[in-house]
């Protein structure tokens, strides 16, 4: 009777709903339930909800708190310290015992290192028990009164609570490991289980617009989400409703055009142009205006781009007169922002006002396009590559899955809208998830970036390893004493940039991978769970599989081209050779299963847990003398000798052994027979010493930081052979 009056009152309060409930019975035996924790009463709601009796194991410490008797009072209760072995075995017995339980604990999910003892002993008790897991999420009473995020998200007293009930599973940590190592093992194991179903459980059939309504709702219209270096601010709801009123005069604009290109630097009213398009229902082709005029021209005869939209004075104080002119003069129509501030008509401006107000916003299907980014062209020509709203939304839900951020975080953001790092992490996750954003148009600016990030008090940057490093030389110690999260990708994070950042701000940086193609992230290690040298495990919903590559040793299969599918890859490209034609991703020896496959061109070490590390790229190999050489290998080698100088290793062409290395470096005298005596002193090969050498004063750059392999190769080629 207790149970049957709790649950009318909880369905009556929070409107509780249940999805999935099949699976809970197809448990047979003991199960050990497993959810995420977001609420003092997540096990209030699973113990009144769920049809069966269970056990609640609870960490000693909080189960003995006054407030917590009345909600303990629908179990049997066992408390549990869970860095004890004896509780451990007590709560096996537990198990034993009543069959059915659940670990209830205070811990928070992704980024608590503690948390990974907590799923030690979860997965040692569901081991020796040989219970069945299953994971329930609870989704919505973190916005309640009893959250354990009550000091940094907006809370109401009653919000709609979703129970999600997933097909339980087993642990199967191999039984040929040490005890340690076992334990260690299954706590990864459950660790991937639990991101896999908070993702598995998440909406992303959700347009960007949508997702923006879905935040004003949450966070509300007052909610500041965006500032800038002038120290301008923009709410949800001005932020909406200037959205919605340029849409409409954009819609007539661009009338007839389904894509248009977007050339505005990372600012408030370049969040709005941006927004702006979605309103009028026009893709974005996001322009990398560093790229020079011949890639930019190409990507939009690619992308079949008539208009731009760009600003007068974003194109004054960005010197790029030359870039527009190119354009004009490859027949691509510019259209000004200011232009169309000045002719807006007021029923735009009405009708904007009263769409955000209603939160009317277009419902584009989840499959569409979203917006056109193009590959940074170290290579060859740009691609163009096609994200849908499914992508993105999938990739935001991925992190958030495994990285702990919320609307107490504040997010810096100083990576260009056109970079995928910039535009997927930097902007859109915390613009949709009511994280504030503190905009600024270059991360080059390496004394002005530390400073406004401790005048911002924000709490999480992203960026490249380049960027990371001119930071730490150029930044006062208390600069970063705010920063909670340090996410370096898009190049190797080097050993002595995460040691210098360690020492002197006294943060530990974590690595991420990723590719413009899957919207970007891949993977990333988190506080809770990494590994020295990796760039982390996959993301949940996102399969891997290695390709063998020959001439590198397989080490049992799990060293080779690393392939990815998930909802996060793109729809496919455009390529310069076939302008308009979209190329999905696909597996050409997949079989049935070779729809959605893309090729990172990465070759990488898997290890049994899923943990990535990046060996170097395909084309980024040479063959000398019949052997292949890594030329990232030789890059990472020749950065132990000189740790904060730019370079880069090419291949070109050799008559005698097919390829040399080159190298390009920032550094003066640099020699051949230097580099050989210091190779040699570490036993390295002879083969991996540069034959030519060209040093620069200023080492090729793409505006996201990267190494421009494609102009060091060039500029190699230039040079003439050597003498």
């Amino acid at each position: 009777m207790l149970k049957q009056t709790v649950r009318a009152l909880l369905r009556l309060c929070y409107r509780v709903r249940v999805q999935g409930m099949e699976h809970d019975a197809e448990t047979g035996g003991r199960t050990l339930i497993v959810t995420n924790p977001s609420s003092l009463l997540d096990a209030l709601f699973i113990a009144s909800m769920l049809p069966r009796r269970m056990a609640l194991a609870v960490d000693r410490r909080l189960a003995r708190r006054w407030w917590m008797k009345p909600f303990l009072a629908l179990s049997d209760v066992v408390e549990v310290d869970f860095s004890s072995p004896t509780s451990t075995l007590a709560l096996v017995r537990a198990l034993e015992r009543h069959h059915r339980c659940m670990v209830f604990h205070g811990k928070r999910f992704q980024n608590d290192p503690d948390y990974m003892r907590v799923l030690e002993a979860t997965a040692l008790i569901a081991e020796k028990a040989r219970a069945d897991l299953l994971p329930v999420r609870v989704d919505g009473a973190a916005y309640s009164r009893f959250s354990y995020f009550r000091h940094k998200i907006p809370l109401r007293w009653f919000p709609r609570v979703t129970l999600t009930v997933l097909p339980p599973q087993k642990l199967e940590a191999p039984r040929d490991l040490p005890p340690r190592e076992r334990r260690r093992r299954a706590a990864v194991q459950l660790y991937g289980m639990m991101t896999e179903l908070l993702y598995s459980s998440t909406r992303i059939d959700r347009s960007v617009m949508q997702s923006l309504a879905d935040a004003v709702r949450v966070f509300g219209r007052s909610h500041v989400i965006a500032e800038d270096q002038e120290r301008h601010t923009l709410t949800y709801g001005a932020m909406l409703t200037k959205s919605q009123a340029l849409g409409r005069s954009l819609a007539r604009a661009f009338r007839g055009e389904k894509r248009v290109g977007f050339m505005m630097p990372n600012s408030l009213p370049g969040l709005v142009g941006f927004l702006a398009l979605h309103c009028a229902e026009k893709v974005p082709a996001m322009i990398n205006f560093t790229a020079g005029a011949r890639p930019v021209v190409s990507g939009c005869r690619t992308a079949e781009l008539k208009s731009v939209l760009t600003s007068r004075t974003f194109i004054r104080l960005g010197e790029l007169e030359a870039l527009e002119k190119a354009m004009k003069d490859a027949g691509v129509r510019m259209v000004y922002l200011e232009d169309i501030a000045k002719v807006m008509p007021l029923r735009d401006k009405l009708g904007g006002l009263l769409a955000a107000r209603l939160l009317r916003v277009p419902k584009t299907p989840p499959d569409e396009a979203a917006v056109i980014l193009f590959t940074s062209g170290t290579e060859g020509m740009p691609k163009a590559v096609f994200l849908s709203h499914r992508n993105l939304a999938a990739n935001r839900e991925q992190m958030l899955c495994v990285v702990n951020v919320n609307a107490g975080d504040r997010m810096f953001n100083c990576l260009p809208m056109f970079h995928t790092f910039g535009l997927g992490i930097g902007t859109l996750l915390p613009l949709l998830n009511g994280m504030r954003v503190f905009v600024y148009p270059s991360p080059l600016h390496y004394r002005i970036v530390p400073q406004l990030f401790y005048e911002s008090q924000s709490t999480v940057i992203c960026g490249t390893d380049t960027f990371f490093a001119g930071y730490a030389r150029y930044g006062r110690p208390y600069d970063f004493f705010n920063a909670r999260l340090v996410i370096a990708g898009a190049e190797k994070l080097r050993e002595s940039t995460a040691r210098l950042w360690k020492e002197k701000y006294g943060v530990t940086m974590v690595e991420g991978y990723g590719a413009t193609e899957t919207a970007p992230v891949i993977s990333v290690n988190t506080p809770a769970n990494t590994r020295r040298d990796s760039v982390g495990r996959l993301a949940p919903g996102l399969r891997g599989r290695v390709r063998p590559v020959e001439g590198i040793a397989d080490d049992g299969g799990r060293v080779g081209e690393l392939w990815v599918k998930g909802d996060n890859v793109m729809l496919g490209y455009m390529r310069a050779e076939a302008p308009g034609v979209l190329e999905p991703p696909c597996d050409p020896e997949g079989g049935p299963d070779a729809p959605g496959w893309y090729d990172t061109g990465d070759i990488v070490k898997m290890d049994a847990e899923n943990f990535i590390f990046i060996k170097g790229r395909a084309k980024r190999f040479a063959k000398v003398g019949g052997e292949m050489i890594s030329l990232a290998a030789v890059e990472n080698a020749l950065r132990d000798l000189w740790p904060d100088v730019r370079l880069g290793v090419v291949s070109v062409p050799d008559a005698k052994k097919g390829e040399q290395l080159a190298l390009v470096v920032e550094r003066e005298g640099v020699t051949s027979g230097q580099i050989a005596t210091a190779f040699a002193s570490r036993g390295l090969s002879p083969l991996w010493t540069p034959k030519r050498i060209l040093c620069v004063k200023e080492a090729p750059l793409l505006g996201s930081g990267k190494f421009d392999y494609r102009a060091a190769r060039e500029m190699v080629l230039a040079e003439g052979p050597r003498r």
